[in-house]
């Protein structure tokens, strides 16, 4: 997952700083926010950073543009519930109907 890279680069911190401020119960949005930086901009680095690796993935693995259109969906709502809410609401995400396969 290129989340945590992506936003500790932006940030100007290391990865396992960004970690240890997560497990702290900071989120991505919080971080930005308290470093004068536009939440909405991190948010749309971090899911252009994840979506070219889920795509190309998806097509090398014979998936549809329909399909590949629907993992980039379910990517996106993962990732902006990450960096708004943290890592726990993300992952719930996968428990709900929302991301779960038909």
């Amino acid at each position: 997952m290129y989340a945590i890279p992506t936003a500790a680069h932006i940030l100007g911190v290391t990865p396992a700083a960004l970690e240890a401020a997560l497990q702290r119960g900071e989120t991505i949005r919080t971080l930005a926010l308290a470093c004068g930086l536009d939440p909405d901009l991190m948010t749309e680095a971090i899911v252009d950073a994840e979506t070219a690796d889920v795509v190309a993935l998806a097509s090398i693995a014979g998936f549809g543009q329909d399909d590949v259109a629907e993992f980039t969906r379910e990517l996106r709502a993962y990732l902006v519930a990450f960096v708004d809410e943290g890592e726990p609401v993300a992952d719930r995400l996968y428990e709900t109907a929302t991301l779960l396969p038909a």
